[in-house]
């Protein structure tokens, strides 16, 4: 023993603070030994990153046990050695100095590598610590523990509390499945799959907690789940509302029916009143086939999905068709509105020219004859009429711009 004795007043306060600590270190073991993530840790067997940590914490667990034992006979030791005399002597304080503040805690062995020994050393080590630095390792192994426990605590209540709602969510959603997708294999794979995963997350809790907690699968299902619903909701919404949208399907298709027969009626007069229009036949080909489509949307068929696909192929479908029957009825049109144009064009430059006194030109007569009878002979050549007309229109403003000449020089 090295350094001075305790003295008795210091010696019986030592005691008393061990003894404190004792009571603590006990009533800290129990409650550790009680804590909720002890009791889910100790009755499974568990794997990957939980393993390796409960392995590390089970094994300071037991030696928690141990040199809490060691410390308590330590202390006992100290208490027999005081519990002599009332007032001890120099031999007393002597073994309770020693006791109290020495290397007295033995710990096992530790074995020595060859490549770490002297040629003369030992094989075995024996490391000997005073009480407190006792108290200090146990101390750490306790923070070891205890952060192990509250880690698989916690990853239980975190997983768990939403298990349960999604497992809810996920019977509902097989409801609305079998109501509005009962045939579709995409969807049955996908409550499949979410179901699989909820069932490999609540087999994985119970063996490797900490791995799910770190991992956490529990959004991507979460997410996967509400775009599943999302979609049901949509299939229900299009089964409530199918024959309002068949009707107004069937009046767009009706739409395209009128505007394609409008189109070849025009399409005739044009070929009667136009020469060489270079227009395509319009047909009823598109709108017989989305007639058609309709009448199979209307066949009985609950396959929502595929009905809702399909009722939205055919919206975008005769859309399409409308837009571009429109487009070849204004094709043909405008053949007969740029006749009418330039018939309207004629009858306001003979107009003007007899405003201007040239009713009696003959040679301007000659010119609007040309136009004229391109204009009103069945089929009307445009391309000719549009010259003809234009030869007549520079005709009359030649004989314009001469008639100021003349007035400027008289004037003059």
């Amino acid at each position: 023993m090295s350094g001075a004795l305790l003295t008795r007043e210091r010696a019986d306060a030592a005691l008393a603070r061990l003894a404190t600590d004792s009571d603590r270190i006990a009533e800290s073991l129990v409650a550790m030994d009680a804590h909720a993530g002890h009791q889910l840790l100790r009755g499974t067997t568990p794997t990957g990153l939980t393993a390796q940590r409960w392995t590390e914490a089970s094994a300071a667990m037991a030696t928690l046990w141990e040199q809490f034992a060691t410390y308590r006979a330590t202390l006992d030791r100290a208490r027999a050695v005081r519990d002599r005399r009332a007032k001890p002597g120099d031999e007393e304080l002597a073994e309770l100095t020693e006791l109290l503040t020495g290397p007295v805690i033995e710990l096992d062995a530790e074995h020595v590598p060859i490549e770490r020994r002297g040629l003369t050393g030992p094989a075995h080590v024996v490391e000997r610590i005073t009480l407190d630095q006792l108290l200090g390792r146990m101390q750490a192994s306790f923070d070891l523990v205890t952060g192990v426990l509250a880690a698989a605590e916690a990853a239980w209540s975190a997983v768990i509390g939403r298990l349960d709602p999604l497992d809810g969510e996920l019977r509902a959603v097989s409801v609305l499945a079998e109501s509005v997708a009962a045939g579709d294999k995409t969807v049955a794979a996908a409550v499949n799959r979410i179901g699989q995963g909820l069932e490999r997350v609540r087999e994985q809790l119970i063996t490797d907690l900490l791995t799910v907690h770190r991992d956490d699968p529990l959004p991507r299902l979460t997410t996967e789940l509400a775009e599943l619903r999302a979609r049901l909701v949509e299939l229900e919404s299009v089964r409530a509302t199918f024959d309002q949208r068949l009707a107004a399907l069937d009046r767009t298709v009706s739409d395209v029916e009128g505007v394609e027969a409008t189109a070849r009626q025009t399409y005739a007069a044009v070929q009667e009143k136009i020469a060489n229009p270079g227009l395509p036949e319009p047909t009823d080909r598109v709108s017989a086939g989305l007639r058609e489509r309709l009448r199979r949307l209307t066949g009985g068929d609950t396959d929502w999905p595929t009905l809702a696909a399909d009722a939205a192929a055919l919206d975008r479908d005769t859309n399409v068709a409308l837009r571009e029957a429109r487009l070849a009825l204004g094709a043909n049109t405008r053949q007969l509105d740029r006749r009418a144009e330039l018939r309207g064009r004629l009858e306001a430059f003979q107009v003007k020219a007899a405003r201007l006194g040239f009713a009696e030109d003959l040679e301007l007569q000659a010119v609007h004859g040309d136009a004229q009878t391109l204009l009103f002979t069945a089929p009307c050549d445009l391309p000719a009429a549009t010259r003809a007309l234009n030869r007549y229109q520079q005709a009359l403003q030649d004989r314009e711009r001469t008639r100021r000449g003349d007035s400027h020089g008289e004037i003059t």
